[in-house]
């Protein structure tokens, strides 16, 4: 490796702290360390700040935070194809694979042996208001459609392939990836899904009605959204990030992005396992 880029937590103190020990052992080796201007302020030499668009060279980004930081670094990083390896400085951390005292360890083995890349599938779609294209979207874990307003459901269309489905009066509708599927469309009782497979997952939050069940859909299908008419406001939520609001009439087409996410692994326990130590679940032999 010739070049490495460092992606830091917006505010915790620890990940600059780590950050700045890291380029301090990049740079030995004679690897040249860049980061965003604003995390290069936060680490000082050696680390040489660089716009966004001058990351694109970089072979792997270590990130440093939690599974919101490595969603932020899959928004920044996915076009170039650069590899991340994220630091887990946050709580569940399903995204990333080391846990702090690990990272010694694993750049040593880095450094000497090179690492393996794992691909994620991504979302990609476009917002239509009267049949014009307002908004292009792009996601790792999810594509959002909810309520604003506390206390209300709202209404929205499903088609699949441009075929009606059917309708839901919700709280609202989530799309996720394999990935996605161990966040909010968990807490919303849908499936957890092997990040190996290629698939999306609609899933209803709260739905006022009988059919209030997870579909799981093909990688070459489409699902489209269309928000029916109703008082209430409604948003579009990227990986958590906020978007825009919705008006009555507005449609959501989501399909898997052309774009895969490439995870960086030097070793790594089998999903399941993963799924296991992080919900606590308790196996037969305990």
């Amino acid at each position: 490796m010739k070049k490495v880029a460092l992606f830091l937590h917006a505010t915790r103190a620890i990940a600059a702290q780590l950050g700045r020990s890291l380029a301090t052992e990049l740079s030995s080796h004679g690897i040249e360390v860049v980061a965003l201007p604003e995390d290069a302020g936060r680490l000082g030499a050696p680390v040489v700040a660089t716009p966004a668009a001058g990351l694109s060279g970089t072979e792997l980004a270590l990130v440093l935070g939690g599974d919101g930081t490595m969603l932020r670094a899959a928004a920044l990083f996915h076009e170039s194809g650069t590899a991340l390896l994220g630091v887990n400085l946050g709580r569940l951390g399903f995204l990333t694979q080391l846990e702090r005292d690990e990272v010694s360890g694993a750049l040593e083995k880095i450094l000497a042996d090179g690492f393996e890349v794992e691909e994620r599938m991504t979302l990609e779609g476009e917002v239509f208001t009267a049949g014009e294209v307002i908004e292009r979207l792009w996601a790792l874990n999810d594509i959002i459609v909810e309520k604003l307003s506390p206390g209300r459901m709202i209404k929205l269309g499903v088609a699949i392939n441009s075929v009606p489905f059917t309708s839901f009066g919700a709280d609202g509708l989530i799309v996720a990836t394999p990935t996605g599927s161990t966040a909010y469309s968990f807490s919303a009782h849908g499936p957890v899904i092997s990040p190996s497979l290629d698939c999306m997952v609609l899933t209803p939050v709260s739905a006022h009605m009988l059919f209030d069940r997870s579909i799981v859909v093909r990688p070459d299908e489409t699902i489209e959204i269309t928000v029916l008419p109703d008082p209430d406001a409604v948003s579009l939520i990227l990986d958590g990030r906020k978007g825009i609001e919705l008006a009555a009439g507005a449609m959501v087409r989501i399909r898997a992005g052309k774009t895969r996410v490439r995870l960086a692994r030097v070793s790594e326990p089998p999903f399941w396992t993963l799924v296991r130590t992080k919900f606590g679940l308790k196996g037969s032999d305990d």
